[in-house]
């Protein structure tokens, strides 16, 4: 019979987990907090640890660091109420096996503790037969509940702190350079330089020089990484190649790419625009961020990040939000993903003359008026696009402080876009 160490200061989450946990065939023992969850692990030795990540005296985070301590190979799951992005990462950095969120689900619990105990038999089989095992650490803010960011947050903790190469796909304005940001950040290389390079915007002569010279440290990020011309990307093949060797030597380069597209780069592969050799060498791991269309449940969270994020941009203290506002913004299909919400909400934001954000201010392209009256007021201030597209740039640029390179990013546009219709439009710092 397989033995579990269950630490939680809760006693109605005790008595409730454990009860399931028996009457599934586990021995459980129980602890009320970290220390003495620690004391008997180092007694009792179990299989498995479920420990609470927010408790009196010693933090869950404390209590795995212990415990791995005294045996690397137990498997650690961390219980918490509070849904956080950064908790998830440190848990999996720190070496946890997995992460369940209070509440908790019991078929997620006892699904997990199966995984958990899955990989100790693995292991247990593989020294038996005189296999030997390499013990390795599981390895700006994202956010979202849903079970498929979560899952993305917990492949942060694993991947981060190991320099393979990845690949973020998604839509545009799904937060791809943010996840690309979080990842080096969270990682070994946080402290050192991260180079973003867009090739839509970059001199190609630049960015073949800089890969034969070579990349000293850090993190290199690849932006619209599919538009490489066949040159650059042969440049970029040999670079990577040339890092493989000096691995294969002994020599360990400080450095990993995390490259971004909206596709997979399969089709340009095989349309032969794209160098398969290279493809293998970007995609070691892949990140495949859903649209907003496809997590809604998780909009009243980014809502509340963003306001947080915006209220000293624009000089507001918005606290509240009316009744009606999340259920609005949920009947959208937001083809703009996170970066047009967050266009729609700091225009509301402007607009809001108290510390709630109130639904009439809500103003999202695509959505039917309610009324006969109402379309024929907008219809009486229909204006050319050029002036609404117009109003909208200097609007953004007065708001961000003419800071174009933030400007472009909330556009959606490149920077020498944004020059060229600053140059159209005749607009002037004020």
């Amino acid at each position: 019979m397989r033995s579990i160490l269950l630490i939680d200061d809760d006693p109605v989450v005790r008595s409730w987990a454990s009860g399931i946990l028996r009457k599934h065939g586990y021995n459980v023992i129980v602890a009320k907090d970290g220390r003495e969850g620690i004391d008997l692990a180092k007694g009792q030795q179990p299989d498995l640890v479920i420990t609470d990540f927010q408790m009196p005296g010693i933090s869950g985070i404390e209590v795995l660091n212990k415990l791995k301590e005294m045996n690397a190979a137990l498997p650690v799951i961390v219980l918490t109420a509070y849904g956080d992005a950064k908790l998830t990462i440190k848990s999996i950095q720190e070496g946890a096996f997995d992460f369940i969120e209070k509440p908790i689900n019991s078929k997620e619990l006892l699904q997990t503790i199966k995984n958990g105990l899955s990989a100790i038999e693995l292991q247990e089989l593989e020294e038996s037969m005189g296999v030997s095992i390499k013990k390795k650490k599981d390895e700006n803010i994202m956010v979202g509940k849903t079970p498929v960011m979560l899952n993305i947050f917990k492949n942060i903790g694993r991947v981060s702190n190991n320099n393979i190469n990845l690949l973020i796909t998604g839509e545009t304005g799904v937060g791809k350079e943010r996840l690309a940001r979080l990842i080096h950040h969270t990682g070994p290389h946080s402290d050192k330089p991260l180079l973003l390079i867009n090739f839509n915007s970059t001199d190609k002569s630049e960015l073949k020089e800089l890969f034969e010279t070579g990349v000293k440290n850090g993190t290199l990020l690849l932006d619209e990484v599919g538009s490489m011309d066949l040159d650059t990307q042969l440049a970029l093949l040999n670079l990577i190649e040339s890092t493989n060797q000096q691995t294969a030597q002994g020599k360990k380069p400080d450095y990993r790419i995390i490259s971004i597209d909206r596709s997979d780069l399969i089709d340009l592969s095989e349309q032969g625009l794209f160098l398969k050799e290279l493809l293998y060498q970007l995609k070691v791991f892949v990140f495949e961020i859903p649209p907003l269309r496809e997590r809604r449940e998780d909009i009243p969270y980014i809502l509340h990040h963003l306001i947080q994020q915006l209220n000293p941009e624009l000089g507001k203290n918005i606290n509240h939000v009316e009744d009606g506002v999340v259920p609005l913004l949920q009947s959208h299909q937001w083809p703009g993903n996170i970066r047009e919400l967050k266009n729609v909400l700091m225009q509301a934001m402007v607009l809001s003359q108290s510390d709630t954000l109130q639904k009439k201010d809500i103003k999202i392209r695509g959505l039917p008026l309610a009324t006969k009256e109402q379309k024929e007021v907008l219809k009486a201030d229909l204006r050319p696009l050029a002036d609404v597209e117009k109003e909208h740039i200097a609007q953004t640029l007065h708001l961000l402080r003419w800071n174009k390179q933030e400007t472009a990013a909330v556009l959606g546009i490149t920077r020498p876009t944004l020059n060229a219709k600053i140059e159209k439009y005749g607009l002037k710092k004020a």
